[in-house]
């Protein structure tokens, strides 16, 4: 775990109703400290917002902040859904051609099978 004190800097909704937060660190990081947050990348974040002004402390029980989190299957299994079809489609093109597959190979098969699984939900459709 890192704790980084950062200044919210501005956010932009998405379409799927997220938000992409830009935080700047308050204090000056080493090349270890940089290193280590890179070693985050891909895991989930928790972010902690204060109505607190720059350079005034600030006093955060980060176990109780843990303690008291809602329950949601995103924080245990680290991944959307759509993170997990794609893995998973991944992992059966691989098994399919007994080795890894290209960029390209993938992008196509990834394409043909959500399509596929699209068609197959839109025949159980009733017509408008």
């Amino acid at each position: 775990m890192k704790v980084i004190q950062s200044e919210l800097k501005n956010y932009n909704r998405r379409a799927d109703e997220s938000v992409s937060l830009k935080l700047d660190s308050l204090l000056q990081l080493t090349s270890k400290d940089i290193a280590e947050i890179d070693s985050y990348r891909g895991s989930v974040a928790f972010v902690v917002l204060t109505d607190s002004n720059i350079g005034n402390e600030v006093n955060v029980n980060i176990d109780d902040i843990l303690e008291n989190l809602p329950e949601n299957d995103l924080y245990d299994n680290h991944k959307t859904p759509s993170q997990r079809l794609r893995n998973v489609l991944y992992v059966q093109l691989e098994q399919k051609l007994g080795k890894k597959p290209s960029k390209e190979e993938f992008a196509d098969y990834y394409k043909r099978s959500v399509e596929a699984i699209i068609n197959k939900i839109k025949a159980t459709l009733e017509d408008m």
